[in-house]
């Protein structure tokens, strides 16, 4: 799951907030910044490959797509969800980031630079926590800018999905990201 930049840069200050300025771990902040962006990162081209996987496998077997009587856009669902299992990539957003905790606490683990002083699974809880918290906020965010697009739309008249639809729930986006002091 991709983050909007503005909550994982929120999430990212409070990690170093909890872990770096509270001297549990011992490590430069600008380093620790610049490897969960890293992570977060690696993770958003894991996703995008995922589903460009999903539509190659497709697109070499569209034959399939007349023997299941699926559409295009449920079997690349399909695909990508079995590839994302071979794959374990957890595509729950807040397992998700219970995968990237795991991935930060090994780097922390394995850089001999890094001095640690509490026990790993006491920092891996407090770094997932954080980043799960970070999902909860942007899922909030997404579905008030929903229930707002959904409330105007139906006044309005105006379909779900279409460009009019999709440029009010953007609009209806940034106005609750700012609400929530994100801009």
């Amino acid at each position: 799951m991709k983050l909007n930049p503005k909550i994982l840069e929120k999430a990212i200050n409070r990690l170093v907030e909890e872990l770096v300025k509270t001297g549990i771990v011992e490590v430069d902040a600008d380093k620790f910044v610049l490897k969960v962006r890293q992570v977060f990162e690696e993770a958003h081209r894991e996703e995008l490959q995922l589903t460009e996987d999903a539509k190659r496998i497709l697109k070499e077997n569209l034959h399939l797509l007349d023997e299941t009587g699926l559409d295009s856009a449920k079997a690349v669902s399909l695909i990508r969800r079995k590839l994302a299992e071979e794959r374990n990539i957890n595509l729950n957003p807040f397992e998700r980031m219970n995968q990237l905790a795991k991935r930060i606490m090994d780097w922390i683990m394995e850089d001999e630079e890094i001095e640690i002083y509490d026990e790993p699974y006491n920092i891996r809880k407090k770094i997932a926590a954080v980043l799960r918290e970070a999902v909860a906020e942007q899922k909030a965010i997404e579905r008030e800018a929903l229930r707002r697009t959904e409330e105007e739309a139906n006044k309005r008249g105006i379909l779900a999905g279409s460009d009019d639809w999709n440029f009010i729930y953007r609009r209806y986006l940034s106005e609750v990201m700012k609400e929530k002091g994100y801009e």
